[in-house]
């Protein structure tokens, strides 16, 4: 019973909340002046914390932020002293955090405080990107006189994430247990710096927000940056702890999943020489860097389903030959040869001689196997066993042909 309740709050949140979180998200692209690219959207699929940390959050904006009559915003206390001054386009995030802009000697710049006033991020960066539904991190830029844009990314507590940055010259003691709970044993540690002891820690990358771990509440990022005498560009996994969980190897990266409540998978590609020339090849990988489908050429990889109730399956693709199509079936269907329906282990559930195909209005897709067509549902079920010709999906209307004569499918099974 317990399951059947959270699985109807679920739903509830899923199909109302995109709503709030739509206008939460139309608010922060007024002050991200970063591509799109910048940020992942998860409305409709946010994790049970999104909404624990708002519950449990007795900071609120509402009644701090105040508009001047000259247009200017102040931060106030609740005993109305000023905490903060000057501002513009302020919004809360969350009850949690502020954004806003504000002028200083280098013209109006963006940064972020807390309910508190303190500054996480430095009002230093020309744009500030943020995962609009969960705000744990802040992908902060600045745009460079030779037209280039810097950047670097700050965690919810304002210490900066990458580029890595440690402070040599204050090592902390921290204790270490034998397993006995004896703490004689101590090893030196490193302090994080701090991003408003250093505002400017930035670097000539590309970096986007790729995933938020709901179970773990941590944060994974994209980071395409110059890794080979200063002119080949690799993309890498790191997570916000400043580790590399993916190698920066690959030519680029393609999150599948960004916020399923699953773990992260990538389509990962590569150039690799094979015989005489190069080739380009994808695999699929976790966001631990384990590979669950091999390096192959002329492979498209793609989510079958999202895996948000259930287990994540992926839909892998042959292309024919020399083709570099990647995206959803829908838009690449004349570049794939056969199909495969895989799952998170890499066990193939289905085989197909032709494009794994959604149906336009109906739950159900079309596969073929020993030169029939048949239908299976978004966890690889079989519907209708491959007994027919041909189909023709007409979007109301899905017509299947066996044995010369033609059907209305919603003749055979109820469709919805």
């Amino acid at each position: 019973m317990d399951m059947l309740i959270k699985k109807l709050i679920d739903s509830f949140y899923a199909n109302v909340l995109p709503i709030s979180v739509f206008c939460l998200t139309v608010v922060a692209s007024m002050l991200v002046a970063t591509s799109a690219q910048a940020t992942i959207n998860c409305a409709g699929y946010l994790p049970n914390s999104y909404f624990e940390r708002i519950e449990n959050n007795n900071e609120r904006f509402a009644d701090k932020l105040f508009t001047l009559e000259d247009n200017s915003q102040q931060l106030q206390d609740l005993n109305s002293n000023v905490l903060l001054a000057g501002l513009t386009d302020a919004y809360g995030l969350m009850n949690k955090y502020l954004i806003a802009s504000k002028d200083t000697a280098k013209g109006k710049k963006t940064g972020v405080v807390n309910a508190a006033g303190e500054i996480i991020v430095p009002f230093a960066y020309d744009a500030i990107a943020i995962e609009p539904d969960i705000y744990t991190s802040f992908i902060v830029s600045v745009n460079m006189p030779n037209g280039a844009t810097d950047q670097g990314i700050i965690d919810r507590d304002g210490y900066w994430i990458y580029p890595a940055m440690k402070n040599n010259k204050k090592p902390q003691q921290r204790r270490i247990d034998n397993g006995y709970g004896n703490y004689r044993y101590v090893q030196p540690t490193q302090q994080l710096i701090k991003a408003v002891d250093v505002p400017l820690n930035l670097t000539a990358a590309a970096i986007s927000h790729a995933h938020y771990d709901s179970n773990d509440d941590h944060d994974y990022f994209l980071i395409n940056s110059v890794v080979d005498a200063g002119t080949i560009s690799k993309a890498g996994l790191l997570d916000d702890q400043g580790n590399w969980v993916i190698a920066q190897q690959y030519d680029d990266l393609q999150p599948l999943n960004a916020c399923t409540g699953q773990p992260l998978y990538l389509q990962a590609v590569s150039t690799k020489a094979f015989t005489s020339k190069m080739q380009r090849q994808t695999a699929l990988l976790d966001q631990n860097a384990s590979v669950i489908i091999p390096f192959t050429a002329n492979q498209n990889i793609e989510t079958f389903n999202s895996g948000f109730l259930n287990s994540i399956l992926f839909l892998r693709s042959d292309l024919i030959e020399g083709s570099t199509a990647t995206g959803m079936t829908e838009d690449i269907k004349n570049n794939i040869v056969s199909a495969q329906i895989i799952d998170a282990e890499g066990k193939v559930i289905l085989s197909s001689e032709s494009a794994i195909v959604k149906l336009l209005y109906h739950q159900l897709y079309a596969y073929k196997q020993d030169g029939k067509f048949g239908f299976i549902d978004d966890r690889a079920n079989m519907v209708l066993a491959p007994q027919f010709d041909s189909y023709r999906d007409e979007g109301n209307k899905v017509w299947v042909e066996k044995q010369g004569k033609r059907f209305d499918l919603a003749t055979l099974i109820e469709l919805d």
